[in-house]
């Protein structure tokens, strides 16, 4: 097989010598499996030495370079340049302008499908291009990750859930998506800040309700260990599938390609795979001047196991229950839009008609006590601080009971809409102790205030001396059930409850009348009244 030239990505990784020796040229080295240095090694052709190819003693390093970045086709050689990779990725370019329609792009493409896509290993898509500039602006590049990914592609850093998603709007260059026997999805929504690199917008999102322009999305996901077709794999929903069925254009505002956790969140996706029937066969050769790498391969393209992309993820992740929930997020199932767009508006305070189940409670009236609140619980405190102080620790006295029938104070209860934390949505103070003196007196304190701004454990209000404890639920509060265990005070403009929580420090989730800053921006305390 014939080997487009792609020395640029090798050459900025190695420094070899220019090569001089007359006795080791052409094809010195062929062997199938695995691309190692051992097999070059034992693999090299008669009369033909390491030390004659590599007089600087780097052989193992420049082999090893040229196993990972030049015996697989970069994926760079499909089209030619970086810059048509990175353009078609985000929806854009030359081939997406050309509409597939026999020119010059699309020729090139053509080429490359029908003497290389089937036939050999391919690269994931890592450019030099790439390596210096997130070199140059400290963009998470390692000596052994220097970060040549494309944007929205980083497998090192944000392909948590190995799976990778091109999704596409236009189908009118071919045969169109029901012909091809191709489902469309509905599009849910999209984070941009998940994918500046693509639309160039910092934060903000979008939302796609009702029906709009059908839509297919593709994708192919892995196990560790199973990256060698990757790049293959990464073809295949992409280039080829845009070669062949004639699918452009991404989803507005987002990249048409990425890892999952960049693409916007859609119902459903199409599973994709590759596998290669036999051994890859590798060649080594030099002309001369340098050693290259090429392979040839029996590569096939097929539908994963389980048609649905996050079927075939949730089959090969069972058990992890915290990566299917991540994946819930991105692919919610047929007919899920409707609840996820519920769901997501009421976290952007776009309140929806459905309620979410730990948001925007309504204590009932006859229960609880409003004391205060800010935002779409607002509730004005009084001017009166001391007057306002002395009617809250009424509401507190006013003999609530225990399960058992025992006199206890009445318990504090804040309620957060805005709260990222769950556990923090719905708090329960519950005092064991005498109430702190109040400001009146020689070292007391505003009850109500040290809730609102300024929360401390002075005096008297240290949850680890037994001054009071903190529930996520009410039935806890009353039973002394699942109290939280860790608890942290300010002696600035914070208010309740700091850093507190359910097993250590969980941060921004206070409120305070006196500053802002914090996520509890709409929340109300109210006190439990006795029945």
């Amino acid at each position: 097989m014939a080997k487009i030239s792609n020395y640029a990505l090798v050459a900025y990784l190695a420094s070899g010598a220019t090569l001089t020796s007359a006795d080791c040229t052409g094809d010195i080295s062929t062997f199938s499996g695995e691309c190692t240095y051992e097999k070059f090694t034992n693999s090299l052709k008669t009369g033909c030495t390491v030390a004659e190819l590599y007089p600087n003693g780097d052989a193992e390093a420049q082999v090893e370079t040229l196993c990972r970045y030049d015996a697989p086709v970069q994926f760079v050689e499909i089209m030619g340049t970086y810059q048509r990779d990175r353009r078609y990725f985000k929806g854009s370019g030359p081939l997406v302008d050309e509409k597939v329609d026999g020119g010059y792009e699309s020729a090139r493409l053509e080429r490359f499908e029908e003497n290389m896509g089937s036939k050999a290993l391919i690269g994931f898509p890592e450019y030099a291009a790439r390596m210096k500039y997130n070199k140059d602006n400290g963009r998470l590049a390692t000596e052994d990750n220097p970060n040549g990914y494309p944007a929205n592609m980083n497998l090192f850093a944000s392909c948590q859930l190995n799976t990778v998603m091109c999704c596409f709007t236009d189908d009118s260059n071919g045969d169109g998506f029901d012909a091809n026997g191709d489902d469309t999805t509905d599009v849910c929504r999209h984070d941009l800040h998940d994918s500046p690199q693509s639309n160039h917008i910092k934060r903000g999102w979008s939302v796609f309700p009702g029906a709009e322009t059908p839509t297919h999305c593709r994708g192919f996901t892995w196990k560790d260990g199973e990256e060698e077709l990757l790049g293959n794999m990464m073809y295949d929903i992409s280039y080829r599938t845009t070669i062949n069925k004639g699918y452009l254009k991404g989803i507005p505002g987002a990249p048409m390609c990425g890892c999952v956790e960049h693409m916007p969140t859609v119902e459903t996706a199409q599973c994709r795979t590759a596998t290669k029937t036999g051994d890859i066969q590798f060649t080594f050769t030099n002309d001369g001047v340098k050693v290259s790498a090429s392979n040839t391969a029996d590569i096939t393209y097929k539908d994963c196991d389980n048609r649905d992309l996050k079927g075939q993820f949730v089959a090969n992740n069972q058990g992890d229950e915290t990566k299917i929930a991540a994946m819930d997020d991105r692919l919610v199932g047929d007919a899920g839009c409707e609840d996820d767009l519920t769901e997501y508006l009421n976290g952007e305070q776009f309140l929806q008609e459905h309620k979410h189940p730990t948001k925007y409670v309504d204590p009932e009236p006859d229960a609880w006590e409003l004391v205060v609140g800010e935002g779409t619980r607002f509730f004005p405190s009084s001017e009166a601080q001391v007057e306002e102080d002395a009617s809250f620790r009424q509401l507190i006295d006013a003999g609530c009971e225990d399960s058992d029938g025992n006199d206890r104070h009445c318990i504090i209860r804040r309620v957060c809409d805005s709260c990222t934390s769950e556990p923090h949505r719905d708090i329960y103070y519950k005092r064991l102790t005498a109430l702190p003196p109040p400001s009146t007196e020689s070292g007391g304190v505003n009850l109500l205030r040290l809730f609102m701004s300024y929360w401390n454990n002075k005096p008297a209000n240290n949850m680890a001396a037994g001054d009071f404890a903190l529930y996520s639920t009410y039935d806890d509060a009353r039973e002394g059930t699942n109290a939280w265990t860790y608890c942290a005070y300010s002696t600035s403009s914070v208010g309740f409850p700091h850093n507190c929580g359910p097993t250590g420090a969980v941060h921004s989730q206070w409120n305070s009348y006196a500053r802002g800053g914090a996520y509890a921006d709409h929340h109300a305390f109210y006190v439990e009244l006795p029945q």
